[in-house]
């Protein structure tokens, strides 16, 4: 894989944890509006529009991994977005993941760098 599709892959992995984290923090402030009022207020909130906006710049930098490196390769790694959600989870929304997650982000990690060292 070329020092760009890396840079993207990387790219990726990090916009798709913002999109994740700018949701929830989004859909938190809109608090218990349904209905129509919901909608608007998704709509409208500055950090669902930031997270979506990270998600197309994430689509187009995926098609361009993945026009570029091999499915089999980047798809599980690509899971290091979940070690991300917990991260930022832990970062951003103050939760507090038990060692139980902390184990099974660690062994995802361990087997997207497993899955990439396979490259070489």
């Amino acid at each position: 894989m070329s020092a760009l599709s890396w840079f993207l892959f990387g790219l990726t992995v990090v916009l798709d944890v913002f999109g994740q984290t700018a949701f929830k923090l989004g859909l938190d402030r809109i608090g218990a509006a349904h209905g129509a009022a919901f909608w608007r207020a998704v709509a409208t909130s500055p950090f669902v529009i930031a997270g979506f906006l990270g998600y197309c710049v994430e689509a187009v930098s995926w098609m361009y991994v993945l026009g570029h490196a091999p499915l089999s390769i980047v798809g599980p790694m690509a899971a290091l977005s979940y070690v991300g959600a917990v991260l930022a989870g832990r970062l951003f929304l103050g939760e507090r993941p038990r060692a139980r997650r902390w184990l099974a982000a660690g062994l995802v990690t361990l087997g997207a760098g497993l899955v990439g060292a396979s490259l070489g």
